[in-house]
């Protein structure tokens, strides 16, 4: 996280540093980012950055956090808060759906995260293993909801499969991105995507 000085910093310098992150780890892999060229972006002194973060691996760790809050605007809060309104299947559809959205209006972000996901370096694979949890508990909490209500077939195991849409989560970049950006048919890969989950967890008193 930054330090208490880049949070005393007035908002338009936050923002222009934020934004010169952005547009560096848009444009490079983590290890290729330059902390020199984010610096003439944001147009501070060199001395500076280091009194706001510790390294780049912890700008980019605040960048990624930024980019998870960004892309949670996406998702209906009435329905994040309460998602026992949904079947767990129109749920996963309103997750997925304000997936796409984001992605369709910050390819930036969208850039930064793929590239997370998609590499193997030693920072990306500790955050990606920092974030596993989170995701886990999320679905892990929705799958036991929908078990009561009867969406979900009473003897999955909540935490396993929780982790296995997590893992689905890590992977669906690489069908549905392309080099110029989202496939034409997205839509149809995120229904394929939860008619194969749909298959495997419904419960038969959810056709009823």
């Amino acid at each position: 996280m930054p330090k208490d000085t880049f949070f005393n910093l007035n908002e338009k310098k936050q923002n222009r540093i934020v934004e010169a992150a952005i547009d560096e780890f848009s444009q490079n892999t983590f290890h290729k980012a330059s902390v020199t060229s984010i610096i003439e972006r944001a147009e501070i002194a060199s001395g500076s950055f280091y009194q706001y973060f510790e390294d780049k691996e912890d700008l980019f760790k605040y960048i990624i956090e930024i980019i998870s809050r960004r892309k949670l605007k996406y998702i209906d809060q009435e329905v994040l808060q309460n998602p026992s309104q949904l079947s767990f299947f129109e749920f996963l559809r309103k997750i997925y759906k304000g997936g796409i959205e984001f992605a369709k209006e910050n390819p930036k972000l969208v850039s930064i995260g793929n590239d997370l996901m998609n590499s193997n370096c030693e920072v990306c694979n500790k955050i990606k293993e920092e974030l596993k949890p989170q995701s886990n508990q999320f679905f892990k909490k929705i799958l036991e909801n929908a078990v009561e209500r009867g969406d979900v077939k009473e003897d999955i195991d909540p935490e396993f499969t929780a982790k296995f849409l997590t893992s689905i989560n890590y992977s669906l970049s690489d069908f549905i991105y392309e080099e110029e950006g989202l496939s034409e048919d997205v839509f149809e890969v995120i229904e394929v995507l939860i008619g194969i989950i749909e298959n495997g967890i419904k419960s038969k008193r959810g056709d009823k």
